[in-house]
C-alpha cells in the first residue's frame, strides 16, 4: 500500500488485528445462518406437533361420534323414543308421565349398560325443542335444555353428528362438559330427536398432548370467547396467578380466559380485572376463525414468553394452540449467542492483550535477533526443549555442517543451573565413541547465553520405534544393545555413570550407508562418582531418573549407586525391546517405583507367552536383578557377556538395509506421536533423606517439570516424586 507515493508499512504485531474484523463478520454471518435454521426448525416442529395433535382429536370425534350413531340407529331405540314423544304431546310439560311411561324404564335398560361405567347422567334424549324425554337419572327429565344443547340438537336433525365442545351452559351440571349428538329415526325414516352422550373432557387434554414436547409444551383448545376448553398442563401456575374463579374447583376447563396477564403476573388477576386483559396473540388469532404461528415470541396466559401455533376448527366450533416455551424452543441457539459474545469479548481482550503487548514484542523479537547467530552457528529451527535447555538445529557458517545446538540462559536459570551445564559439556566432551554423541564446541555469547555444538542426529529414538514398530527380533535387539553397552562402557571406564538410560535418550541412525548405528543421547545427568565436585551440583540427597528404568538403589540409597545401575536400566530398556511393553506396568510413577522396589521382573518368555533364546532371558534376569551385586559389574562386563555368550542369528547389514527401506525413512520423517510413550513421560527426583520404605508405609507426593533435551530428542515431563515416613 502506498500514500503519498510512500509505502505504508504495519508493524508485524498488529497484522493479527486485521483479522479480527473478518472474523467476526464471519462469527455474524455464521450466527445468523444458525439462528435462521433454528428458527425454523422451531416452527416446523410446533407445527408438526399441532398438526398432530389436530388429526388425533378429529379422529377422536369422529369416533365418539360413530358410537352414537350406532346408538341412535338401534330399533329399540327408536320406538322407545317415539313412545316418549307421544306422551309428551298427550301430557305436555308433565315430567312425571315421562319418567313412569314404560319406555323410559326401556331405553334405561338399553342405552346405560352401553355407555362408560360410573357415569350415571352420561346420556340423554332430547327432542327437537330442547326437551328431554329420557335420561339416565330422573333429574332433569322433562325439563328444557340451554341454547347451546337446542342448537347442537339442530345440527343433528340435520343429518350430522354434532360435536358441543366443553361449556357450563348446560343443565346436567355447574362443571364443563362436552357432548356428542346423534339422530334417532323413526319407523318412518323421518328424524324425530336426538341421542345425547357424554363425553370425558380429561380425554380431550390426553388427546391433545399427544405430540407435546419437553418440559413446557402444551397444546389445548379455546372457543371463539378465548376459554380455555381443555386442562392446563399447568395447573399449580393458574392456581398461584389465581386465574380462576371460585366456582371452577381448579378446573381450567371452559374457566380459564386465555388472556396476556402482562410482563409481571400476578395474583388475583381473576374476575373483572382479568377480562380487561386482552387475549393472548394464538388465542386471539385463533378465536377469531385464523390458522398461524409465532417463532419471534409472545406472553401465553401464564406470562410466560412463548412460541407457538394455531388453527381453528370449524366443524367443531373452536381452536388449537400449540406452545412451548421460548426458552426451551431457544435453548441450543442460546448456547449459540453465548459463544459468539465469548469469541467477540475474546478478540476484543486479544486485541487489546496484542496492543499492550507490542511493546514486548518488539523487545522479544530484537533479542531473538541477537540470539539467531551464536559464534560460528546459525540457528535455524527450535527442535526441543527441557529443564537444562533448548536445543536447535543449526548450521555452522562456514562448514555449512548442520548441527545442534544446545544452550541455556544464565539470567532466567541461575548460576547452579550454569554450573550443571557447563559439567555436561566437559563431562561429555570426554567420551568418544562412535555410539555416544559428539561434542563440537561451546562458547558464551557477549549477553550471557551458554551454548555447545553437538552432532545433529535425525533418527528415531528407541521410544518412537518401540511405539509405532511394536517389538523388536532378538538378533537385532542383541544388534542394538552391544552397541549401548560399547557406549557406556567408555563412560563406565572413566567413572562416569549415566544415570537417564531409557529409549528416549537412545537414538536409532543410519550413518551414510551404515544401518541401525545407534546413538546414545543425554549425558545432562551424568555422575562422575571419582569427583568430589559432582556432589556439590547435583545434590546428595536427591536423584534424578526415569521411574520406568530405575534401579532399586537409586531409590533407596542413591549415593551407593554405580555403573550396575545403568545396567538395571540398559536390561529395562532390552525387556522394552523385545516385549513392547515396560518391566512393570502402572498407572502413577509411585506404583511404578514399588514394582521396582519389591516386584521381581516377570521373565521374558512369560511375558510373551511363548519360548526366548535361554541366555537372553538369563542375562536380562540379572540385568534386573534387585541385588546389585547379582548384575553384571559394567556396561563392559556386560557387552563381553553378549558377545561370548550369544550364539543366536546375528541382525545383518542386509536386514537392516532393507527395514529401513520399507519402514525406517518413513517413520524418521514423521513427527512424534501425540501421546508420548510411557518412556518419555517421565523423571523422577527422589529425596531419600528419611529412606524409602514399603508402600504401605510410605507417603509419595508427584509434580511435574520440563527436563532436558538434546540433539533434537526430547526426555518429556519430568515427575518429582519425594518419599516421607508417616
Amino acid at each position: 500500500m502506498k500514500v503519498f507515493g510512500r509505502r505504508l508499512r504495519l508493524p508485524g504485531w498488529s497484522r493479527p488485528l486485521l483479522a479480527i474484523p473478518v472474523v467476526v463478520l464471519v462469527g455474524w454471518w455464521t450466527h445468523a445462518a444458525v439462528e435462521a435454521r433454528i428458527r425454523a426448525r422451531v416452527a416446523d416442529s410446533i407445527e408438526a406437533a399441532l398438526r398432530a395433535d389436530r388429526t388425533a382429536l378429529q379422529f377422536w370425534i369422529r369416533q365418539q361420534g360413530r358410537f352414537a350413531e350406532v346408538i341412535a340407529s338401534d330399533r329399540r331405540v327408536s320406538e322407545m323414543t317415539g313412545q316418549l314423544l307421544e306422551v309428551s304431546r298427550q301430557q305436555p310439560g308433565d315430567s312425571a308421565a315421562l319418567l313412569d311411561a314404560l319406555a323410559q324404564a326401556r331405553l334405561r335398560a338399553i342405552i346405560t349398560p352401553l355407555v362408560a361405567e360410573g357415569q350415571d347422567w352420561g346420556w340423554a334424549i332430547v327432542d327437537p325443542g330442547g326437551l328431554i324425554l329420557a335420561r339416565a337419572v330422573d333429574d332433569h327429565v322433562g325439563d328444557r335444555a340451554g341454547g347451546t344443547l337446542v342448537e347442537a340438537v339442530g345440527r343433528a336433525l340435520a343429518g350430522n353428528v354434532a360435536f358441543v365442545p366443553p361449556t357450563t351452559r348446560q343443565p346436567f351440571s355447574v362443571q364443563a362438559e362436552a357432548f356428542m349428538l346423534a339422530a334417532i329415526w323413526d319407523v318412518r325414516g323421518v328424524r324425530v330427536a336426538a341421542l345425547l352422550l357424554r363425553v370425558p373432557t380429561e380425554q380431550i387434554a390426553r388427546i391433545l398432548n399427544v405430540a407435546r414436547s419437553g418440559q413446557t409444551g402444551e397444546t389445548y383448545a379455546v372457543d371463539a370467547q378465548g376459554l380455555m376448553l381443555s386442562e392446563s398442563r399447568f395447573p399449580d401456575d393458574v392456581s398461584r396467578l389465581g386465574l380462576l374463579p371460585p366456582e371452577a374447583k381448579g378446573k381450567t376447563t371452559a374457566f380459564l380466559e386465555v388472556r396476556d396477564p402482562g410482563a409481571s403476573p400476578s395474583s388475583g388477576a381473576a374476575g373483572g380485572l382479568r377480562r380487561a386483559l386482552p387475549l393472548t396473540l394464538a388465542a386471539a388469532s385463533a378465536s377469531a376463525g385464523h390458522a398461524g404461528s409465532n417463532v419471534d415470541g409472545y406472553r401465553g396466559y401464564r406470562g410466560v414468553p412463548v412460541v407457538g401455533a394455531w388453527t381453528w376448527l370449524p366443524d367443531y366450533g373452536f381452536g388449537l394452540v400449540s406452545e412451548v416455551s421460548q426458552r426451551e424452543a431457544y435453548a441450543d441457539l442460546s448456547v449459540i449467542r453465548r459463544a459468539f459474545w465469548i469469541l467477540i469479548a475474546g478478540l476484543g481482550l486479544g486485541a487489546i492483550g496484542i496492543v499492550l503487548a507490542s511493546g514486548k514484542v518488539r523487545r522479544l523479537e530484537k533479542e531473538v535477533r541477537r540470539t539467531h547467530q551464536l559464534g560460528q552457528y546459525t540457528l535455524e529451527e527450535k527442535i526441543g526443549e527441557g529443564g537444562m535447555g533448548s536445543v536447535y538445529r543449526a548450521r555452522h557458517a562456514l562448514l555449512r555442517r548442520p548441527t545442534a545446538i544446545k544452550l541455556l540462559r544464565s539470567t532466567s536459570d541461575g548460576a547452579d543451573a550454569l554450573a550443571r551445564f557447563e559439567r555436561e559439556v566437559q563431562l561429555t566432551s570426554q567420551l568418544t565413541h562412535p555410539n555416544t554423541v559428539a561434542i563440537y564446541d561451546f562458547g558464551r555469547t557477549p549477553d550471557g547465553v551458554f551454548y555447545y555444538a553437538m552432532e545433529y542426529l535425525p533418527g528415531i529414538p528407541l521410544d518412537r520405534l518401540i511405539a509405532k514398530d511394536g517389538p523388536q527380533p532378538e538378533a537385532r535387539v542383541v544388534h542394538l544393545l552391544k552397541q549401548m553397552c560399547a557406549s557406556l562402557a567408555e563412560a563406565h571406564a572413566i567413572g562416569l555413570i549415566h544415570r537417564d538410560i531409557k529409549p528416549a535418550n537412545v537414538m536409532l541412525c543410519r550413518r551414510g550407508e551404515t544401518f541401525d548405528v545407534v546413538k546414545v543421547l543425554d549425558f545432562g545427568l551424568v555422575k562422575d562418582v571419582l569427583s568430589k565436585n559432582d556432589a556439590q551440583l547435583t545434590g546428595t540427597q536427591v536423584v534424578v531418573g526415569t521411574p520406568k528404568f530405575m534401579a532399586p538403589e537409586a531409590i533407596k540409597a542413591p549415593e551407593t549407586i554405580d555403573a550396575r545401575t545403568d545396567v538395571y536400566a540398559v536390561g529395562a530398556v532390552a525387556y522394552n525391546l523385545l516385549t513392547g511393553e515396560d518391566v512393570f506396568l502402572g498407572k502413577t510413577g509411585a506404583e511404578i517405583i514399588g514394582h521396582h522396589l519389591h516386584t521381581k521382573a516377570p521373565l521374558l518368555s512369560q511375558r510373551l507367552q511363548r519360548p526366548v533364546d535361554a541366555f537372553l532371558e538369563d542375562l536380562l534376569r540379572r540385568c534386573l536383578s534387585k541385588d546389585p551385586a547379582a548384575r553384571p559389574a559394567t556396561a563392559g562386563a556386560l557387552l563381553l557377556e553378549i558377545e561370548e555368550g550369544w550364539k543366536g542369528p546375528l541382525w545383518s547389514q542386509r536386514e537392516a538395509a532393507a527395514w529401513w527401506a520399507e519402514r525406517g525413512e518413513a517413520l524418521r520423517a514423521s513427527a512424534p506421536a501425540a501421546s508420548e510413550p510411557a518412556s518419555r513421560s517421565e523423571r523422577m527426583s527422589v529425596d531419600y533423606k528419611s529412606r524409602v520404605k514399603p508402600p504401605s508405609s510410605t507417603s509419595l507426593s508427584v509434580s511435574a517439570s520440563a527436563s532436558d533435551a538434546s540433539s533434537g530428542s526430547l526426555s518429556g515431563e519430568q515427575t518429582v516424586i519425594t518419599a516421607r515416613d508417616r
